[in-house]
């Protein structure tokens, strides 16, 4: 059993849920360089399906390296290309801290809970229309 909970750890796991026109994934484990074919696989099926958003709930990721920045970078460039945006939810502490000393807060916004993107999302929607 111990085994098996620290291997939770080291492995990314993804789960999905859409809710209307969003795409919640939640991430859990370790995101690096090991997972970005996971993740990549992930956001280009985003792709082909009607999304117009991708939360990216991050509450329990337990580590990040330089190669899981990359990959998330590129992920939101090439969602904006497409039009669809991206958000970063609930990151922990120590995994907010190198988002911020990446600067990634000023490029992929970055929200505390899944709610605050779907309020903003619903103010900016109903002001276009």
């Amino acid at each position: 059993m111990a085994d098996e909970e620290q291997c939770k750890g080291l492995i990314m796991q993804v789960m999905e849920r859409l809710q209307d026109d969003v795409l919640v994934l939640m991430i859990s484990g370790r995101l690096s360089f090991y997972s970005r074919k996971v993740f990549q696989a992930v956001i280009r099926n985003a792709e082909t399906t009607n999304v117009h958003h991708i939360i990216v709930n991050m509450r329990d990721v337990t580590a990040m390296d330089s190669a899981a920045l990359g990959f998330l970078a590129l992920a939101h460039l090439t969602l904006m290309d497409k039009h669809v945006g991206m958000s970063l939810v609930a990151p922990p502490t120590h995994i907010k801290k190198i988002l911020v000393d990446a600067n990634f807060i000023k490029m992929i916004p970055t929200y505390e809970t899944e709610h605050q993107v779907l309020a903003e999302r619903a103010f900016v929607l109903g002001s276009l229309a």
